[in-house]
């Protein structure tokens, strides 16, 4: 369903049911980004990850991007691609354009340029759903470009015995099963970068790209068989019986 907003613009409403969303979502990530602006662990990270996203996303092309979940983090604002939506899985954000489940996304298959995920494998609940949509949905040579938090580190070990340091309900997707995932999807890692310590010890920045297999066809000549001519007229001699040679 389409609705027109205040503004004249377009927001595309999904039927859950239709593309099948999935309950129990993880709280949102955007109070955690919000919080202690004074000087806060989250919006910390927002600033290093809004600096990295701006960077890497400037320099990649196409005709249509989107941001899947995390509103407050403009992951596209530096992008040169004409057409960008924020997606988000709850109506409560008044910058999204779509409304619908990152693990089931309304789009036909190849039709994004670029894809970015601010934390939003650390956030769902069916993070492998959401990579498969991502390389279902992304064009042969596209983009993924994701951020994330580090289970191997420190804030990831406090997460996991019952900090609160990190967002509350975020279940951490591990760089190993990232890297694991990625390759079975036929999405090659281009760059990672993860956090310094102290400050950003537990973030990671990485960009994947769809790869394109460039199949090779066997030339027809190859399967032919040679010429009877070509062929020894004897190619197992008759060995001699006396064991004589030539005269």
């Amino acid at each position: 369903m389409v609705t027109r907003d205040k503004d004249g613009g377009d927001k595309v409403f999904m039927n859950g049911q239709i593309i099948g969303l999935a309950p129990g979502l993880a709280p949102s990530l955007d109070p955690w980004l919000e919080q202690g602006l004074g000087g806060g662990v989250g919006a910390k990270v927002k600033g290093w990850a809004q600096t990295r996203f701006d960077h890497a996303v400037q320099d990649i092309f196409g005709y249509h991007a989107l941001q899947l979940g995390a509103p407050t983090l403009q992951s596209l604002a530096q992008s040169r691609i004409a057409h960008r939506w924020l997606a988000v899985d709850t109506g409560s954000s008044h910058q999204a354009a779509l409304f619908a489940n990152a693990s089931a996304l309304p789009f036909f298959e190849s039709t994004l340029d670029l894809v970015t995920l601010p934390f939003t494998l650390d956030m769902h609940s069916d993070p492998d759903a959401v990579l498969d949509e991502v390389a279902r949905v992304l064009v042969p040579e596209g983009r993924v470009v994701m951020a994330g938090f580090r289970a191997m580190s420190y804030w990831g070990v406090s997460h996991f015995l019952g900090s609160k340091r990190l967002p509350e309900g975020a279940k951490i997707y591990s760089l190993r099963r990232l890297k694991t995932s990625l390759s079975e999807l036929g999405l090659m890692l281009e760059s990672l970068e993860c956090g310094q310590w102290p400050s950003f010890h537990g973030v990671y920045f990485a960009v994947a790209r769809k790869r394109v297999l460039n199949v090779r066809p066997i030339r027809r000549a190859a399967w032919k068989l040679p010429k009877l001519d070509s062929l020894p007229l004897n190619p197992f001699p008759t060995p001699n019986p006396r064991g004589l040679g030539k005269q």
